[in-house]
């Protein structure tokens, strides 16, 4: 399985929109780009808010939302794990990965680690020895809130390859 592959799928106000997979090592996650690359880098494109979303407030917060996410976030695969950087003016929060506290994400700062792969292989080793909790095999995204509860975009990000481990060590 591809070591730089990532399952993005994003939810406005808990309603899925978009489910899309990106294989490579790099992929900004943003509104209305100016084209499909950026950088050199692929854009996954968040849609507008579909008239599915029952409360036009939560329409309008959404429209709001999008227009801080131009920017968006850039995930990049690397060797030691998952990185991203904040572009958007909107408050970005994160967790899983490493551990299950949320953490903001802060702008225009070095990149962050949010999946080391070694304490991956490390709680997925202690998993199958029955030593321990079953490992992450992504994390999570809101945008728009410090808080998941009220964030009206979360993305979830699987990593195809630590499925594949989990589920070989699994079976």
């Amino acid at each position: 399985q591809a070591q730089h592959c990532f399952l993005v799928s994003v939810e406005y106000c808990e309603e899925e929109v978009l489910s899309h997979e990106v294989m490579g090592s790099d992929v900004r996650i943003a509104y209305k780009p100016f084209s499909l690359m950026m950088d050199g880098i692929p854009v996954i494109s968040l849609p507008k808010p579909p008239d599915t979303i029952p409360i036009s407030s939560d329409r309008s917060t959404l429209s709001n939302l999008l227009s801080l996410m131009e920017g968006g976030v850039v995930l990049s695969s690397r060797e030691e794990g998952i990185y991203a950087e904040r572009h958007s003016q909107a408050i970005v929060s994160w967790m899983g990965g490493t551990g299950d506290e949320m953490h903001v994400m802060e702008r225009d700062v070095d990149p962050v680690m949010l999946f080391n792969r070694e304490t991956f292989r490390q709680e997925l080793e202690r998993f199958s020895r029955a030593d321990g909790f079953q490992p992450q095999i992504g994390f999570s995204l809101w945008f728009g809130q410090d808080s998941s509860l009220s964030a009206p975009i979360s993305i979830l990000i699987k990593l195809p390859w630590a499925q594949q481990l989990f589920k070989q060590a699994h079976d």
